[in-house]
């Protein structure tokens, strides 16, 4: 469990970073105190919101979103153990510490047993964006309406990238991938 004391200091470590390989450092350090356990909770947790959405579409998504959070936990630690994090020196954007806010905005909101879960999907989702370079969710990602997450001449494209200002807390803003033509 997060406190909101946890979730500020996590915030504070992740403002402090100015380039990838720093934060990197940091992800891998804040998620390196996660245990399985709270990964599974995770997937029951996806599981529990994937329920209202329409069985065919929740078949494609699933897959997806399990990806998007256990395969990126596992590079993030691979990396972090080795020591071979990101592209080194390169400095983050400026929006890296918009991103710090609204994610310590989103995670006081949430109620103490449901905190430490969001902070960890978005450590994940910053190690994508803000390291690695990749968009939050992965190639192959469905969306409603039959468009995917895609990459085309090295560049990722997302169906809904424009739809960013219709979430509060979206990560769209900050993510890398361009808004495709679907």
């Amino acid at each position: 469990m997060s406190t909101k004391g946890d979730v500020r200091r996590v915030c504070a470590r992740l403002r402090s970073a100015k380039t990838q390989r720093e934060l990197a450092k940091i992800l891998y350090h804040a998620v390196s105190g996660y245990s399985l356990f709270d990964l599974q909770e995770m997937r029951g947790r996806v599981e529990r919101d994937l329920r209202s959405v329409p069985a065919g579409y929740r078949r494609r998504l699933y897959p997806s979103v399990m990806e998007q959070i256990f395969e990126t936990h596992h590079t993030l630690i691979v990396a972090g153990r080795r020591g071979d994090p990101g592209d080194g020196e390169r400095l983050l954007p400026g929006e890296f510490q918009d991103f710090c806010d609204m994610v310590e905005k989103t995670c006081l909101r949430e109620d103490e047993g449901e905190r430490h879960l969001e902070l960890l999907y978005f450590l994940l989702a910053a190690f994508n964006i803000f390291v690695l370079d990749r968009p939050a969710h992965p190639v192959g990602t469905p969306f409603p309406g039959g468009f995917e997450v895609e990459v085309r001449n090295g560049e990722y494209l997302c169906p809904v990238r424009e739809k960013a200002d219709d979430v509060e807390n979206a990560l769209c803003p900050y993510c890398p991938a361009k808004q495709s033509d679907g």
